[in-house]
């Protein structure tokens, strides 16, 4: 079937512009370090796929697929059963934003493993794919989604309420399903134009910890890829669906920053410059979690003595993070915690880490850490907001009953990609979260896979250790 096209002259628009970068993307014009850490995302993002699969918030979705079972070749997380593409990309792609550790893009403020690694493992194992053909999508899926957040400018479309992991993240999905599937400038045009369509995703769960958050990851996953598997089969979308009168960032920003558009190469590509989560929380908070345990280590620290914490963040932290200070100062549930930064700095003074095995009950109403909590209060220092989105910093001040003031700053959390994680600490990162869910022997085998996945011909044998992980319901 032939695709229609659209002509505009000399002057292409966004989604076609991204559209030949997808097409054309080759492993082979791939620098080391860009491959290198597509592997690294991906090696993050099973890791935190395959725990979130064992929360609460994954079971609707495993049990919706279960009710309705389609047929295909496909792994849904905690199922031994193969399943068709589409079911694996929601479940999984809801699971890997579950525990508020995956990547971020500073610039947009997005988070992509859970709606680029989703799409393109279930469609990868349902159709073929080689390892090679696998990390190409990713990386044109990631330079997408982010380039397309960094133009709604963080702050705005947050402002308006939009969640970009939920709304660009169907444009990212997109773009990796399309890349991946081999589609044309043409049929990748009209994808992006179908999921700009889609895109879906509100703030609003801040408000009480709900699990739509963790839906955006899913949604996007599963949107972005039927997107691209209808451009397929001949659906047709506006060129202009970015950057039109009525189209993607005029309904989400309003007031976007074209230049933020244009594509990379090489190490300039977005996924080289995006962040690894260390810190079980917003990221926001990882900055100011990095001031903490300076202060935590710190021989004439003590916890008791301490009388007045002031934490001082960019604007655009306040809402999410902050405010209201009451509602932050007394999480209930987990995601409450990780968009909480009285609850962050009292568990760093107390424990003298952050981790995800204390965001618990247990902890929200430890009578030491809520005494801290209440001793949190937040403030925007203009010079730090100055810095942002380039950078998402920092500073802590602890004062003491003797007088003294102990300060900490942090520019660059550990793991942006000026301060990036080792291939050991993304490791260690990944064996910390699957601890208790897989066992070490099936674990060997998934980072065995992924370290030499451009070597590899087809995911039938990644599909073969996914099927040992099965869960209850």
């Amino acid at each position: 079937m032939e695709t229609p096209t659209y002509d505009p002259g000399a002057q292409s628009t966004v989604a076609q512009t991204f559209a030949r970068f997808c097409a054309g993307l080759e492993y082979d014009a791939l620098s080391p370090v860009v491959v290198e850490r597509a592997k690294h995302f991906f090696i993050d993002y099973i890791a935190i796929a395959l725990h979130g699969s064992t929360l609460d918030s994954s079971r609707p979705v495993r049990m919706l697929a279960a009710s309705r079972p389609i047929p295909g070749g496909a792994t849904l997380l905690g199922r031994s059963d193969p399943v068709h593409s589409g079911w694996a990309a929601l479940a999984n792609g809801m699971a890997a934003h579950s525990m508020e550790l995956d990547d971020t893009y500073l610039p947009g403020s997005i988070h992509n493993e859970s709606f680029v690694f989703s799409p393109a493992l279930a469609l990868a194992e349902e159709r073929g794919v080689s390892g090679k053909r696998f990390i190409t999508a990713v990386v044109a899926g990631f330079e997408v989604a982010c380039r397309v957040a960094a133009a709604l400018k963080p702050a705005v479309t947050n402002a308006r309420g939009f969640h970009p992991t939920g709304t660009t993240g169907a444009v990212g999905a997109a773009a990796t399903a399309a890349t991946l599937l081999g589609l044309d400038s043409a049929q990748t045009t009209n994808a992006l134009g179908v999921a700009c369509s889609q895109a879906a995703g509100l703030l609003e769960f801040v408000t009480d910890g709900a699990w739509t958050k963790r839906f955006h990851g899913g949604w996007a996953s599963h949107a972005g890829m039927v997107a691209a598997e209808l451009a397929q089969h001949g659906i047709t979308a506006p060129p202009t669906s970015v950057e039109g009168k009525y189209g993607y960032l005029h309904a989400y920003s309003g007031d976007p920053l074209m230049q933020a558009l244009p594509v990379g190469e090489g190490e300039t590509l977005a996924i080289a410059q995006t962040a690894m989560k260390y810190y079980p929380c917003n990221y926001y908070i990882q900055s100011i979690n990095d001031s903490v345990l300076q202060l935590a280590v710190r021989a004439n620290l003590s916890v008791e003595a301490i009388e007045r914490i002031a934490v001082y963040t960019v604007r655009a932290a306040m809402p999410l993070v902050c405010e209201p200070i009451g509602q932050k100062r007394r999480p209930k549930l987990m995601i409450d915690a990780q968009f909480s930064v009285p609850f962050n700095v009292a568990l760093g003074l107390v424990k003298g880490r952050v981790s995800f095995v204390d965001f618990t009950s247990a902890e929200f109403t430890s009578p030491e850490i809520e005494r801290l909590m209440d001793k949190v209060t937040c403030h925007v220092d203009p010079a730090l907001d100055a810095q942002y989105p380039d950078a998402w910093p920092a500073r802590v001040e602890v004062e003491l009953a003797d007088g003294r003031t102990l300060v900490a700053a942090t520019r660059y959390a550990k793991g942006d990609p000026r301060n990036p994680l080792s291939q050991d600490e993304v490791i260690a990162k990944h064996r910390s979260i699957v601890a208790g869910v897989v066992d070490e022997r099936t674990d060997d085998e998934i980072l065995d896979f992924i370290l030499s996945l451009e070597t590899r011909a087809d995911f039938s044998e990644l599909t073969r250790i996914l099927k040992k992980f099965v869960l209850p319901g």
